[in-house]
């Protein structure tokens, strides 16, 4: 059975968002279409202390094995860690240029922030049942992003059938796929040209489709 690791980073964990993902939402498999293998999910978290630093955060195993993470947006904040070279903001792209296929889910309060990956955080406001607000609101979120993982590891396997990238590359981010966190040796060069290469594969086959 395939498997996606689902990882919430929060300096201030979300009883009610963690209960959710974990109890709710992982108490089940994800069934992506009909006949397809059914995807186990695993979930973890991690309390981000910014006493450590973001340095911290990127060599933690959890975040560099992870498919899908779930972060606030407080983390990314200038201010919310007390030590180390990265500022919040930096942080966000570091975290998109090392890790380019984890999928990221913004967990804010900011009723401003305003993207197709970002979830504000449950509150009165949305009423009094909070699996049925995440149910309606984290839910596809979390499907879209374990789709959009699947769809990638789909497209390793004709990756390593191509002769138009190196193989080492190939088998390099297919192990990444995998979660061996073998972007240590990958340069952005070699990060950029992968990317493209998944762009190309993945417009032939939505073109095969039409």
């Amino acid at each position: 059975m395939a498997e996606i690791r689902i990882v919430y980073v929060d300096d201030q964990n979300d009883e009610i968002l963690s209960r959710y993902v974990s109890q709710v939402y992982c108490s089940h498999e994800y069934n992506p279409r009909p006949g397809d293998q059914a995807v186990h999910k695993i979930y973890n978290e991690i309390k981000f202390d910014g006493t450590k630093g973001y340095e911290y955060l990127i060599q933690d195993t959890r975040i560099r094995s992870a498919n899908v993470v779930l972060i606030d947006n407080h983390l990314f904040e200038e201010r919310t860690a007390a030590t180390g070279k990265f500022s919040g903001k930096q942080f966000k792209v570091i975290l998109r240029k090392l890790f380019p296929f984890i999928e990221v889910i913004i967990i804010t309060q900011d009723a401003t922030l305003v993207s197709e990956n970002v979830i504000r955080k449950f509150s009165d406001r949305h009423g009094s049942n909070p699996d049925v607000y995440y149910n309606t609101k984290l839910a596809p979120l979390l499907d879209a992003a374990i789709m959009e993982v699947l769809d990638f590891e789909a497209l390793a396997d004709d990756l390593v059938q191509s002769d138009d990238v190196e193989k080492m590359l190939i088998d390099k981010i297919v192990n990444s796929l995998k979660g061996d966190n073998s972007y240590d040796s990958l340069t952005k060069s070699d990060i950029d040209r992968l990317i493209a290469s998944f762009k190309e594969l993945k417009d032939g086959c939505s073109n095969e489709r039409l």
